[in-house]
């Protein structure tokens, strides 16, 4: 049954989307309506992502294996890439509007740290109420999923930084991006894993695809095709080279390293998350989505993104370490999934609800 999801998600993408003729563009394609559609697809990614690696990773115990949902055990940084790019084409534009830096904090951050907060209290609380003892706490273990919000929120400071303090716009750019290096090197010497610091230089891509947005689709435009093909072969060769390196190296006749790896890892999901979004960026150019189930997704995706581990450690056979007793065990990869978001989107959406009233913000009719 869990093979049903390959079609039902291309089904999910490209229902009611819209081809352009020759000639024709889709110039909304970084519209705020259209990127809140993929990125509420690029949500259900994650959810399926995540779930891969809770059930046929190879990283896993051979016992807890089961293997269905291969194709998403690597797509993780590819989607986060697209939220990282989103977020900072549209902090850069909306940053011109009167009064945008009023507020800021309320507005900006908060929002993003209380989900957070709450996401990572429920997990300490489980973790109290099933009395669970290991060597490491399991709720330190959901930083490999809120990871996304220190680094959200560091940019976004950063941003408030560089473009309400300094004036000069080029200066400020630079700022971003110097700001940016550091938290890459930070995070590179005292993060767990790449997937802390592979993505977030979207940010400041967004930003320079914004400034430039007209010159950049204006030259898209022309050799669409070779731009393209050109942006789908670097998307697959870094995304083989990031996750398959040791087939590719003895392929290419090389010698495995773990230095090799390491840097082959990373320097191919710079690569391909950067040309993900410009793959995904030109096809939107032609093909325009959106309906009803992605506007809706579009809506939360943050809180969705918080709230769905929950839900996949739950029903997983370990509660976040793997040396821990599940709580819920879903085997069956089909019900397991569909549990997780049934769960997730109510909640999830809720929780967005309270969010909005501490914004101030009221439900648009």
């Amino acid at each position: 049954m869990h093979y049903i999801f390959y079609p039902a998600l291309l089904v999910l993408l490209f229902w009611k989307a819209k081809l352009c003729k020759k000639g024709e563009w889709n110039e909304d394609v970084l519209s705020f309506s259209h990127t809140k559609a993929f990125l509420g697809y690029c949500a259900i990614l994650i959810l399926f992502h995540h779930a891969s690696q809770r059930t046929c990773a190879p990283w896993l115990m051979p016992t807890k294996i089961h293997h269905g949902l291969d194709a998403f055990v690597y797509v993780g940084y590819l989607c986060v890439a697209a939220f990282f790019f989103c977020s900072g084409y549209g902090v850069y534009t909306a940053h011109f509007k009167e009064g945008f830096f009023d507020h800021f904090f309320k507005r900006r951050i908060l929002p993003v740290i209380t989900p957070m907060v709450i996401m990572w209290l429920v997990f300490f609380a489980i973790e109290k109420v099933r009395k669970i003892s290991v060597q490491k706490p399991v709720w330190l273990g959901t930083y490999n999923y809120i990871w996304y919000v220190p680094a959200m929120v560091y940019l976004y400071v950063l941003f408030y930084l560089s473009f309400k303090i300094i004036k000069k716009d080029r200066l400020a750019m630079t700022v971003m991006i110097l700001g940016t290096m550091l938290h890459f090197l930070l995070c590179m010497l005292f993060g767990p894993g790449t997937w802390w610091y592979n993505t977030p230089f979207l940010f400041v891509l967004g930003i320079v695809a914004a400034r430039h947005k007209d010159a950049m689709l204006a030259l898209f435009k022309k050799a669409y095709p070779l731009w393209l093909i050109l942006s789908f072969v670097i998307t697959l060769c870094g995304f083989a080279f990031a996750n398959y390196y040791g087939v590719v190296i003895t392929l290419l006749g090389g010698h495995f390293t773990e230095a090799g790896h390491f840097w082959g890892e990373l320097i191919g999901q710079l690569i391909s998350a950067a040309t993900f979004v410009w793959f995904a960026l030109l096809v939107g150019m032609k093909v325009r989505i959106g309906n009803p189930i992605l506007k809706f997704l579009g809506t939360f995706t943050l809180e969705f993104y918080l709230v769905h581990p929950l839900f996949i450690q739950l029903f997983g056979f370990a509660f976040v370490n793997d040396m821990t007793k599940p709580i819920f065990y879903i085997k069956n990869q089909f019900l397991y999934v569909m549990a997780s978001i049934l769960l997730t989107i109510p909640i999830a959406y809720g929780l967005h609800l309270v969010m909005n009233l501490l914004k101030g913000d009221t439900p648009k009719k």
